[in-house]
């Protein structure tokens, strides 16, 4: 049952989305009106009218939903190429994590998410962008996530970390520091949009014990499907950026 300060979904007949929290207001869209307090006591799954007759219906959103409409500031990663990160690294709950460029935190809630009730501690330097981050995870995430004002090239205060996740103009100058920091078995990721990036990182890796080093990218390909044929949507997902892992031995 739908509570009071619950956060809900609403689908419109076209299918697009609102996230919202559950108040006394009213919402205006473009199909009507409609009266949010009168969603208190009812369940994920039923449907709102709004005063012009057209029915929205009612789910739970999940944290892909959180990401696509948090509260945007530098470009953003986005999930497709996030879901990277678990598939190639098993972080997973209870795990440690050190992350640095929060940017709005789409990647900060992700991995507050899986490593729950782990541990995840956010580097960045732009206090614009923590603030932003901060607002976002305190509204969506799961209380687990400790930002930092800090200039990770200087060091990471953490140990026995499981994932170093990195968003960072010159990722290459974290190595050193995610080597001291990960355990045995750990993780260094990072998001790359140039190749001399890569380049550069995958170099400095070289020069520790790091083993099952790949770049990797996410190139996604929606298909239309129809009774009378089948192809590939015009518009697709291109590439996004270069994902890099590599394992400390």
């Amino acid at each position: 049952m739908i509570a009071e300060n619950d956060r809900i979904l609403l689908v419109d007949p076209r299918g697009k989305k609102y996230l919202m929290t559950v108040t006394n207001k009213i919402f205006h869209t473009n199909l009507g009106k409609l009266d949010i307090s009168e969603i208190i006591g009812m369940s994920y799954g039923d449907k709102i009218q709004s005063h012009m007759g057209k029915n929205f219906s009612i789910i739970k959103p999940n944290i892909i939903d959180y990401i696509y409409m948090m509260k945007k500031m530098p470009q953003t990663i986005n999930p497709d190429d996030a879901c990277q990160v678990i598939a190639n690294t098993g972080i997973s709950s209870g795990d440690t994590v050190v992350e640095a460029g929060a940017g709005s935190g789409a990647m900060t809630l992700l991995l507050s998410y899986t490593v729950f009730p782990g541990k995840v501690y956010s580097y960045d330097i732009n206090e614009r962008f923590l603030k932003v981050a901060k607002e976002n995870i305190d509204n969506y995430g799961k209380g687990n996530v400790e930002f930092k004002l800090k200039d990770i090239y200087e060091g990471i205060d953490e140990k026995d970390i499981d994932l170093v996740s990195l968003d960072l103009p010159e990722p290459h100058r974290v190595v050193g520091h995610a080597f001291e920091a990960l355990r045995a078995g750990g993780f260094v990721f990072s998001f790359s949009p140039c190749i001399e990036q890569v380049i550069d990182f995958r170099r400095e890796i070289s020069k520790y014990d790091y083993s099952e080093v790949k770049t990797i990218e996410t190139i996604i390909r929606e298909y239309e499907v129809k009774e009378r044929g089948t192809r590939p949507k015009t518009r697709m997902l291109g590439h996004t950026g270069f994902m890099t892992f590599a394992r400390k031995i």
